[in-house]
């Protein structure tokens, strides 16, 4: 059989590649120009440039941009083989400046990542220094991951000269991609991940044997050896269109423009933007202000008010391009907190956006919300959770929007009469039946529709949803407080009672791999939800009484500070040996919890301050919130950043500067809480 060993140009052959993965959650960074034009984000991990969004939050475009570093001997893969070190080129933006040094301390690679303010490109200002050896013994290469639309099969790839720049152009239906350089290159090739793709090449014999022009539908790669100038420095451009021309264009400018007033422009924009928000009299934090700007690099472009939970796929190493969707989805629930904290730090334009996308866009015609959505308002997943269908109710309260009574909150509030108070999943997606939090956030959302109601002159129904809000919190703890319980006194509220029996043997079975077990066994911290809503007082004896178990069961004291899981047994998070999801595992610990503590904190009149510190401590070095976080206190491989998380921080420290929880609805607290002074609007 004759097998080709060497290839100059032509078309490559093996397609269509090894199944495709997505990039690592472990994002140390995220980022996107303050203006509404520029439609292309892009994320940081591991030292290099992972997933690229463009022309919506919900579609991703790129694996992996990097560098690969040849010394005549040794190939090193930047994202792999250097140590990585992250800085923000200015404090109230998000520009960074990559600093990637060998491990043997030969080179470092520094690299400023924006994108262009003015058009949907990525842009990299790149230095590569020599440190130890003469720098002609260096071969560079650039090193392109596509992944179009969201899949990286069927991407198709090739070489073009364009306006005499070298030009990798791939496309997916649609969309387009165009990646270039401001230096010339000595050879390029596109090929097939794990086939014939440049560095599997390179690794093989020290040498690009083949030199691909094109590679047709597949999971492609791109790689082009550079010739780097005098000074070390190149810019880098990564342009997207919906068609070559565009893609094309859109990169030669961007190419063509002065970097360094492109940073300046976008430097500009959020520093505009963070000049807005309010410094409670300076008394606010670093994690503050990157917070609130992760939170608004999570709001789409092309759909305002759509703030998707997280711009990672978790475990997104492992992870097959299968899924889809990750986290750059739409649930409401974490839509809610992210508007929330805007709100309360000064963004209340946004924050109304918000409620804009929940009415015109993500609700149903019953009045329900989808589990989750595309950006569009197309479900993803299939099921209902009840408190996502009463947040944006609470949210509409607290924006003054009476405007969206028949429109949004009646048809909501009429769809928890109708459905609750049982729900078909509580807050962690996985469980149907009566659960503390579902509850209080129905019972709050009804409290605040009547409200509204009563200020749209519909009288009739604000009684009516005042009285089942009554009706229910009677009787909440008849649904979800057992007596026959394992552990304490045997008196606690559950994660959720199956069948609103609390006391009796009803089996739950725990999602990931966590097994099957009684319906009494299973905690969870979700329960102070009743107190944060104002739903129950923080010092009721019930919540006094769960408060002790939980920690007991759930709590953890990290080296950074307390921190709880969701409840035991969980099987969402990495294996027992440390290997990433795939299915099951063991669930780790939720930095949003120790946000959510330091909010009762508040209630019971104590200092929340521990609480904010050991949330500062869970941040990495880029000063990201993850959703998980190991008994070490660092990170997990799960979604990084989380918006969630990052809202909780906004709101546990505006509440510790004002001292009253600031997202209580007061008009539930007065109702049930009975102890004035904790908030009120």
């Amino acid at each position: 059989m004759y097998v080709i060993r060497k290839q100059v140009g032509g078309e490559a052959f093996g397609g269509p590649g090894v199944k495709p993965h997505w990039a690592s959650a472990k994002k140390v960074g995220v980022g996107t120009a303050r203006n509404s034009y520029s439609k292309v984000w892009f994320t940081l991990a591991n030292g290099i440039v992972t997933e690229v969004y463009y022309p919506t939050l919900d579609r991703a475009n790129v694996r992996g941009l990097q560098f690969i570093i040849f010394d005549g001997e040794n190939v090193d893969v930047e994202s792999c083989d250097t140590h990585h070190n992250l800085r923000y080129i200015d404090d109230r933006s998000l520009a960074y400046e990559l600093i990637n040094t060998d491990k043997e301390n030969k080179y470092q690679i520094i690299k400023r990542v924006i994108t262009d303010p003015r058009r949907n490109s990525l842009i990299l200002k790149v230095r590569f220094e020599v440190l130890s050896e003469n720098k002609d013994d260096f071969c560079l290469y650039l090193y392109y991951k596509p992944q179009l639309d969201n899949s990286g099969y069927g991407d198709t790839g090739y070489y073009v000269k364009f306006h005499d720049k070298d030009v990798f152009v791939t496309y997916d239906a649609n969309t387009y991609s165009a990646l270039s350089t401001d230096v010339k290159w000595s050879a390029y090739s596109t090929g097939y991940e794990g086939v014939n793709d440049g560095l599997k090449d390179l690794m093989e014999n020290r040498e690009m044997d083949f030199q691909f022009d094109i590679a047709r539908n597949g999971n492609i790669v791109h790689m082009a050896q550079l010739q780097w100038n005098d000074k070390n420095e190149f810019k880098v451009v990564l342009s997207f269109g919906s068609n070559e021309i565009e893609a094309l264009n859109t990169c030669q400018a961007t190419l063509k423009d002065d970097y360094e007033k492109l940073e300046q422009r976008y430097i500009k924009e959020w520093n505009k933007y963070c000049e807005k928000l309010n410094d409670f009299g300076g008394k606010v934090t670093d994690l503050y202000y990157k917070s609130l700007m992760v939170l608004k690099c999570y709001e789409d472009k092309t759909y305002p008010g759509a703030i998707i939970a997280s711009m990672s796929m978790p475990w997104g190493e492992v992870s097959s391009d299968d899924n889809k969707a990750g986290y750059h989805l739409v649930w409401s629930r974490d839509l809610y907190h992210a508007a929330m904290a805007l709100f309360m730090a000064g963004d209340v334009e946004t924050a109304n956006r918000v409620l804009d996308y929940l009415d015109k866009i993500q609700q149903r015609p019953d009045g329900s919300f989808p589990q989750n959505s595309w950006l569009n308002g197309v479900p993803y997943w299939g099921s209902i959770q009840m408190d996502e269908v009463a947040d944006p109710i609470i949210l509409a309260w607290f924006l003054g929007r009476i405007d969206l009574y028949y429109s949004m909150v009646k048809p909501a509030a009429e769809y928890i009469l109708a459905h609750g108070p049982f729900t078909p999943q509580e807050r962690w997606e996985e469980n149907s039946g009566y659960s503390p939090a579902s509850i209080a956030a129905q019972i709050a959302g009804l409290v605040c529709a009547s409200e509204i109601a009563v200020d749209n002159g519909d009288f009739g129904a604000a009684q009516r949803y005042l009285d089942v809000a009554d009706l229910w919190q009677a009787n909440i703890d008849k649904w979800c407080y057992t007596t026959t319980g394992y552990y304490g006194d045997g008196e606690y509220y559950l994660r959720i009672s199956t069948n609103g029996k609390p006391d009796t043997l009803d089996v739950i079975v725990i999602s990931n791999g966590g097994g099957e077990f009684d319906q009494r066994e299973i905690v969870d911290v979700s329960f102070l939800e009743m107190v944060r809503l104002g739903v129950k007082a923080a010092d009721d004896p019930k919540i006094l009484k769960t408060l002790k178990v939980v920690d007991d069961v759930l709590k953890v004291d990290t080296p950074k500070g307390p921190c709880w899981h969701r409840y035991n047994y969980d099987g969402y998070g990495e294996t027992e040996d440390m290997k990433p999801y795939q299915g099951k595992g063991v669930g780790r610990l939720w930095p949003i919890f120790t946000g959510e503590r330091g909010h009762y904190e508040i209630l019971r009149g104590n200092d929340p301050n521990k609480y904010i510190k050991a949330m500062e401590k869970f941040a990495n070095e880029g000063n990201m919130l993850s959703e998980q976080i190991y008994d070490n206190g660092e990170p997990t491989g799960s979604a990084t950043p989380l918006a969630w998380s990052h809202a909780e921080y906004v709101l546990l420290l505006i509440s510790s500067i004002q001292g009253k929880v600031c997202d209580m609805p007061s008009c539930v607290y007065k109702k049930y809480a009975g102890k004035e002074g904790s908030f009120f609007r």
